[in-house]
């Protein structure tokens, strides 16, 4: 089976299509926030995050 290639996008169309898939995402992550990952964040220079919390969090980030 041959892929076929797409046309390329001009730059708007680009932008609009990524605007509006960001947009979808946020109104949905707002929508149900109990089915998104949080970040987790602490202010700047009062605390840090373990290196195993890291790997934690960034293997439950990416697995899903």
């Amino acid at each position: 089976m041959i892929a076929r290639r797409r046309a390329p996008e001009d730059f708007e169309a680009m932008r609009r299509r990524i605007l509006g898939e960001t947009e979808a995402y946020l109104a949905d992550a707002l929508r149900h926030p109990e089915d998104f990952v949080r970040i987790p964040r602490h202010r700047v220079g009062s605390g840090w995050f373990p290196p195993q919390f890291a790997a934690a969090f960034w293997n439950r980030v990416l697995s899903e």
